[in-house]
């Protein structure tokens, strides 16, 4: 049976427990602003009662422990979002970006710039035998080789900055899992004997999240309270370990470059497969999206190179050429076939001519000379068949160039080319290189414009002819692109309309990924997140408890002390 003695201890359990109830609330208070932070309780059960026979009399409360109000499920719900929502944050970063790049529609464009070209061009046809309009053809090539070189640099720089987001991806997710391995140790020690760690779980949750963010992860908990992390299946985090990442240079990804890294496990050299958040969104950038646009414009810039220069090598300006012209383009080996020794064009059967005149402008006997390309010739081969050729001489440099010497006292000129070995060579061009990053103009004509193509009569005194003009100006409307439905207008066009619908359709999966987001986090904040005005509202009905607690031994003592004072 019960004592006033016993209800002495029924209630100091009532203070104990609202003192730490009070303890409790205090303490969420204090970290309402933490990132992460879960709201805790105190679970309380009712004592042992004292049985007796006319029933259980209550021994009061007892504390089964603090627990942190947390959903795993919102949790794992959020993580897998987040994964989404940095893939698509750091994508819109880069499309952002590229729209800045391309300055379209603008006076400043690629677009403009193009037809600025071709207007000249138009001019030029006009009037063939215009010096200055020759020298406004010249200045706009100009432009517009620099134009896609700045394209192709900011191109360079923009896969540059997505291949540091990777390599800066590294550490921070060596430096996540070795702090999670750390907790996980901490709180596996913590939780001994039934605890739990709440503020450690908590800030291991934080952790979790910002991963997450970086990389897809996968998580499992064991029964002693530790994660382990994984990442497309490969395990990051097990129990208090992490294994190290690193970012591994390989050339492969891009043979122009070798500054480009991947990403793999310093202990195996396996590949991290990262499948979403900012890693993958970074490598989708640079090895896809911004490889692709890349590859648009140096198409572009190619074309109009090779389209250009298929007249200009076949054709004839004001003057003839003379002294020594050097080829552009450079083979790996001259005693290998054309096609194999990295020429940007494809050479075919076919020949070439090459005209000879005197001082006087007469072709000489020789003259035309056909040089015959059959199907595997070399540039050793075409070297000595120029060679045979009276007043003419060739040879290759130790770099792989085509040079071509007519005699002192004479002139040469190029046509008829049916096999696209002048252009491919560079021999005469226009412009020099084979894509948007080497692209430039020969330097030749553009100190001596009146060697720019406009005829394709050989006859020097034919400089009215504007043929050759008419035919570079044609270039602008052929469909040479995307199998011949698209002019370079027409493929300009629809690069950049594929990169405004890919930054709309990002920016749209950008906001999807960011309502999912803040509405789980929202969820997850409704759970766990600290009421303030529910704590203090806690803090007043423990006050109360703790009160009334306090209240039962004043009453019993008083009883004790009626009773000692009767036994006296």
């Amino acid at each position: 049976m019960g004592t006033l003695f016993s209800t002495f201890d029924v209630a100091r359990s009532g203070l104990i427990a609202a003192q730490v109830q009070l303890d409790t609330a205090g303490h969420n208070i204090a970290n309402a602003n933490k990132v992460g932070y879960s709201r805790q309780r105190v679970e309380l059960v009712s004592r042992f009662p004292n049985l007796q026979p006319f029933g259980a009399i209550g021994t009061g409360v007892g504390i089964a422990g603090i627990s942190r109000v947390r959903d795993e499920f919102l949790d794992d719900l959020y993580q897998n979002q987040v994964s989404g929502l940095g893939n698509a944050e750091i994508r819109a970063e880069f499309y952002q970006l590229v729209e800045d790049l391309f300055l379209e529609p603008s006076d400043n464009g690629l677009s403009a710039r193009m037809n600025l070209f071709f207007d000249s061009l138009n001019e030029f046809s006009t009037n063939v035998e215009s010096i200055p309009i020759r020298q406004s053809v010249m200045n706009e090539a100009l432009a517009l080789a620099q134009l896609f070189n700045d394209s192709s640099e900011r191109l360079f720089d923009l896969r540059s900055n997505a291949n540091e987001e990777v390599i800066n991806s590294v550490p921070e997710i060596n430096s996540l899992t070795g702090r999670i391995a750390l907790l996980n140790q901490q709180i596996s020690r913590a939780e001994i004997g039934g605890r739990t760690a709440n503020d450690l779980r908590d800030d291991r949750g934080v952790l979790l999240d910002n991963l997450a963010k970086i990389v897809n992860i996968f998580t499992r908990e064991r029964p002693d309270g530790q994660v382990d992390v994984l990442i497309s299946g490969e395990v990051v985090v097990d129990a208090n370990n992490n294994r190290v990442l690193e970012a591994v240079p390989n050339a492969a990804l891009d043979p122009e470059r070798n500054d480009l890294v991947e990403v793999r496990f310093a202990d195996t050299g396996n590949l991290l497969q990262a499948r979403d958040g900012t890693l993958f969104g970074a490598l989708q950038m640079r090895d896809i999206e911004l490889t692709e646009i890349d590859a648009g414009i140096d198409t572009l810039a190619s074309t109009i190179i090779q389209q250009i220069n298929l007249v200009q090598t076949q054709a004839s300006g004001l003057v003839n050429l003379s002294g020594t012209i050097t080829a552009s383009n450079g083979v790996t080996d001259p005693s290998i076939a054309l096609n194999t020794a990295g020429l940007p064009l494809n050479i075919t059967a076919g020949s070439f001519e090459i005209s000879i005149f005197d001082n006087t402008g007469t072709p000489t006997a020789a003259s035309p000379a056909t040089i015959a390309v059959g199907a595997g010739a070399t540039l050793n081969d075409i070297i000595a068949a120029i060679n045979a050729v009276p007043d003419l001489s060739a040879s290759v440099n130790p770099d792989g160039f085509l040079s071509i010497t007519v005699g002192a006292g004479f002139t040469m000129g190029f046509g008829n080319d049916s096999s696209g070995a002048l252009a491919s060579l560079g021999v005469n061009g226009l412009f020099t290189g084979s894509d948007a990053r080497t692209m430039g103009v020969n330097q030749t004509i553009v100190d001596d414009p009146q060697l720019l193509a406009s005829r394709f009569d050989s006859d020097p005194l034919s400089t009215g002819d504007n043929t050759a003009a008419l035919a570079m100006l044609e270039v602008q409307n052929t469909s040479f692109l995307l199998n011949g439905t698209a002019n370079i207008n027409d493929f300009y066009e629809s690069l950049v309309v594929q990169i405004g619908v890919d930054t709309r359709t990002n920016a749209e999966t950008l906001q999807v990924e960011q309502t999912f987001v803040n509405s789980f986090n929202e969820r997850r904040q409704q759970n766990s997140g600290v009421s303030l005005d529910e704590e203090v509202t806690f803090m007043i009905q423990y006050q109360r408890a703790f009160e009334a607690s306090a209240r039962v031994i004043s009453v019993a003592d008083r009883m004790l002390e009626s009773l000692m004072t009767m036994a006296l």
